[in-house]
């Protein structure tokens, strides 16, 4: 039996800047962290036909059968390494489509599984790399790249990407200021998931076809980047919750389906009851709002929240990234 856990990820700034073809061309730069929610896998080798199961959603795929796309994805990543049998048992702790990088936890696990069986002691760096591609070329799935190194690498961290390759600086999170951070966010669940393809498919068409105005967004995304890494190297949270709020403020502008009625009234009502920033995480459209308040006034938002939404979460961050957990 191999058991694999991968953290979930949330992101305060840059996102977007990380997608294909503006970090190839110009560089992206990102903030973000995985937080204490995740995908767990576990795999047997029981030598019958190889078996995939999701206990969240009550189904389950053979090989060779009429399997959905993303079934038929996993059984072919698993058959085309050569591993035909056993059970894949997968149990995620949020939906898909939620904006906190799930396709990009599930593929970093599901490769782990794979290199483990095969004996292949691979890196964080490669496992992204492989994750990433395999995601964007083989499952043809739009995402940014942060998404499966920062759940491969782990930790509260400030990302670049660059032609040249990737360069991770990690913050301590045992550091009193942002122990108080991560007492102090919260995540408000829109109520639906949405495809992420089609929420960021505008914006790369865009950026392809060089669109000044959409290009000269993503440039100061990737400021707002390096301005809350200042922000969180000089422990100053008004600075903090000023980059997320005007990165929010631009990024709904890059697509018309990046934000919706919904979204904009969960925002409006948070701000009401005392949050002090507040931004929709992944692509868009749906999923998860990122919350910051003073952390004396997080059972009062966190309840209030719960007048519009019957999931409303606390969290803290997860300074590993994928891993295999012993049983």
């Amino acid at each position: 039996m191999i058991s694999v856990y991968s953290p979930l990820r949330i992101s305060f700034a840059g996102g977007g800047t990380d997608i294909s073809p503006f970090f190839e061309k110009y560089g992206g730069a990102v903030v973000n962290a995985t937080i204490d929610r995740g995908i767990n896998i576990r795999y047997t080798d029981d030598k019958m036909p190889l078996e995939v199961s999701s206990r969240d959603f009550l189904k389950s795929a053979l090989i060779s059968s009429d399997n959905t796309l993303m079934e038929n994805h996993i059984i072919n990543l698993f058959t085309k390494n050569g591993i035909t049998t056993g059970r894949l048992i997968m149990n995620s702790g949020a939906p898909p489509g939620s904006g906190l990088g799930s396709s990009s936890a599930l593929l970093n696990g599901l490769l782990k599984i794979i290199y483990t069986i095969k004996n292949n002691n691979i890196n964080d760096y490669d496992l992204a790399y492989n994750s990433y591609k395999t995601e964007k070329d083989s499952f043809k799935i739009i995402l940014g790249k942060q998404d499966p190194y920062a759940i491969s690498i782990g930790g509260f961290k400030f990302m670049k990407f660059l032609n040249c390759g990737e360069i991770t600086e990690k913050f301590d999170i045992n550091n009193e200021f942002i122990n108080d951070l991560e007492k102090s966010l919260l995540l408000v669940y829109t109520g639906k998931t949405r495809e992420s393809s089609d929420a960021l498919r505008e914006q790369v068409e865009k950026s392809e076809n060089n669109d000044n105005e959409v290009i000269e967004k993503l440039f100061k995304l990737k400021d707002f980047a390096y301005n809350m890494k200042k922000a969180i190297k000089t422990e100053d949270i008004n600075d903090f919750c000023n980059v997320i709020n005007e990165g929010w403020s631009i990024k709904k502008t890059l697509g018309n389906n990046i934000t919706n009625n919904n979204i904009e009234k969960i925002i409006k009502y948070a701000h009401e009851h005392g949050s002090m920033a507040e931004k929709l995480l992944g692509g868009g459209s749906q999923g998860f709002i990122l919350l910051y308040t003073d952390y004396n006034n997080i059972p009062y938002l966190q309840k209030s929240m719960m007048d519009l939404t019957d999931f409303v979460i606390r969290l803290n961050f997860d300074n590993k990234g994928t891993r295999i957990i012993k049983m």
